[in-house]
């Protein structure tokens, strides 16, 4: 016996239609040089159906893959609902990238056509002619356009001269979105969101236990658009709907205090380092920061004494995990404001509803939910990758089992089913047989009232085989003694773990989606030897 309900495809012209019609009286403001600007959920629909039409006059097929390259602006949230509501697949490039990476994302996700914000053309000049898209189009975003790139049409011309079409995507397991992974263990990889994917994430933000995204909430995403669809976000803000506010190139602290205190936004959402650079912003007097009851923070483990900062001042926190393959979210749990926080603080907490978890050990068996028990996280649901797009290596083998999806990461699940990183399989540190957690070292250093930041890799020693190195990043112009260090870690992990070499550095290298770079760190550091004397 079958059920008798209607079926209705679950594309993302339902998530526009929506909010085309019920986000009357919200807006989506963006950041530019000449002020911000304000439309309407209509507004941005009408010119994402007249981009459907450009895409046809530019000759884009069906089904090719266009890629963005730009800010958070109304201009790319234009291209998350225009593309691929006319089925075609929209592939947000990252913009910090490296040149030869930037080719081969590009390359291998084989666009048709490039948006690329005026202000980034000069990124794109020097390797214009690697770039094998068809065309590029200029969206003019307030900044200076490449004399390379004076020729190619503009954004704003072309959907002048489009009639809006209506979207005529219906193919539910079609390909929405593409984007790739940071590639911090070699090329990235790309992962392919279907339309069906991209509505379930998007409904699963607004539940109450995930990201909470209400209707009439007024959402200013810090994450950028170019990493795993925005967090969901500007789907999500569509979907409640709520006002969007979009940040542009400019996310310096002094940049967003202005926007929070013109805009009122209610929720955000970003890494653990802004958050750490905005900390004096919600302190500053001279800022109204009292618009913002939620924080969403995700993309690293933020430290306790982080979260805490913000919860004393009465602001939700909440932590979560997730990665490129699953759209990007998994698990999280919020710390409420004005409360207290326990233990659970430094886990990563539940699964979103449909998310699925479990942790399997050397053998292949699934482990206990005790609490103890460390494997290697796995993860599978609706919205998680079931392999790579053509990854053109072993990749589809060696990250899934079955239909799970093997993370990489080293977790434990509680017996709450609250699941808690011990560290990426890659990142611990081997001493004398024994097993050194990067996370949690570098969680108990950033306690540290001297320290900012801190990261943690393995270098060689004769007799234990590693040792940990902490690099650390003073908190404004404090000096970080080692010594003192090392006495502040002695109650707090084991004596063994306590690290012989700390080195005190400006800033830890981050790749484009402001994580610590781990890989350039091991390029540059991995070498010393532990049997140096300390360094302070």
């Amino acid at each position: 016996m079958h059920g008798l309900m209607q079926d209705s495809p679950l594309v993302i012209p339902m998530i526009l239609r929506r909010a085309m019609t019920l986000g009357t009286g919200m807006n989506v403001v963006s950041a530019e040089p000449g002020g911000n600007v304000r439309q309407s959920w209509s507004e941005i629909g009408e010119r994402s159906m007249r981009l459907g039409a450009a895409l046809d006059t530019l000759g884009v097929a069906r089904s090719a893959s266009v890629a963005s390259f730009a800010w958070n602006g109304h201009r790319h949230l234009e291209l998350y609902y225009g593309v691929p509501n006319a089925e075609r697949v929209l592939h947000t490039v990252n913009v910090r990238l490296h040149p030869d990476d930037l080719v081969y994302v590009v390359d291998h996700a084989g666009d048709a056509v490039m948006f690329v914000d005026a202000s980034l053309t000069h990124l794109l000049a020097p390797i214009r002619s690697r770039l094998g898209v068809g065309a590029f189009v200029v969206m003019e975003d307030g900044g200076s356009i490449d004399p390379a790139f004076a020729d190619d049409p503009r954004y704003e011309e072309l959907l002048a001269a489009s009639d809006p079409v209506e979207p005529s995507a219906n193919d539910e397991m079609a390909a929405a979105s593409i984007c790739h992974t940071s590639g911090t263990t070699g090329r990235p990889r790309a992962v392919a969101y279907s339309h069906r994917s991209i509505v379930l994430h998007s409904m699963s933000e607004l539940m109450v236990d995930s990201h909470a995204v209400r209707r009439g909430d007024i959402v200013l995403p810090l994450a950028p658009m170019f990493h795993v669809n925005g967090w969901g976000l500007p789907y999500a803000a569509g979907f409640a709907p709520a006002s969007l506010v979009l940040a542009g190139s400019d996310t310096s602290p002094a940049a967003v205090g202005r926007l929070i205190a013109a805009e009122r936004p209610t929720t955000m959402s970003g890494i653990p380092t802004m958050w750490a650079q905005l900390e004096s912003t919600f302190v500053d007097r001279s800022v109204d920061t009292s618009s913002v009851e939620r924080i969403l923070c995700g993309g690293a483990e933020p430290p306790p004494a982080l979260i805490e900062h913000y919860t004393d001042l009465g602001i939700d926190f909440f932590h979560g995990w997730g990665m490129t393959e699953m759209s990007p979210s998994g698990t999280g749990t919020w710390i409420r404001g004005g409360q207290a926080s326990d233990e659970r603080v430094t886990r990563q907490g539940f699964p979103t509803p449909t998310v699925e978890l479990r942790v399997v050990g050397t053998d292949g068996s699934e482990l206990e939910r005790d609490g103890t028990s460390v494997g290697e996280l796995q993860v599978r649901g609706p919205w998680v990758a079931a392999a790579y797009f053509d990854p053109g290596d072993d990749a589809n083998e060696a990250r899934f089992d079955d239909d799970w999806l093997r993370t990489g990461d080293l977790a434990r699940i509680h017996d709450d089913g609250s699941m808690e990183i011990v560290d990426r399989r890659k990142d611990l540190v081997k001493s004398g047989g024994e097993w050194i957690s990067s996370v949690e070292l570098e969680r108990e250093l950033a306690a540290h009232p001297s320290i900012l930041e801190a990261a943690v890799i393995a270098v060689p020693h004769e007799h234990w085989g590693e040792r940990p190195l902490a690099l650390v990043v003073p908190r404004d112009d404090t000096h970080v003694v080692a010594a003192n260090v090392r006495e502040f870690l002695h109650d707090r992990v084991a004596a063994w773990w306590i690290p012989d070499l700390i080195l005190s550095v400006g800033a830890l290298p981050k790749t484009g989606v402001g994580k610590v770079d781990k890989r350039q760190l091991r390029s540059e550091y991995g070498t010393a030897d532990g049997r140096r004397e300390p360094w302070s």
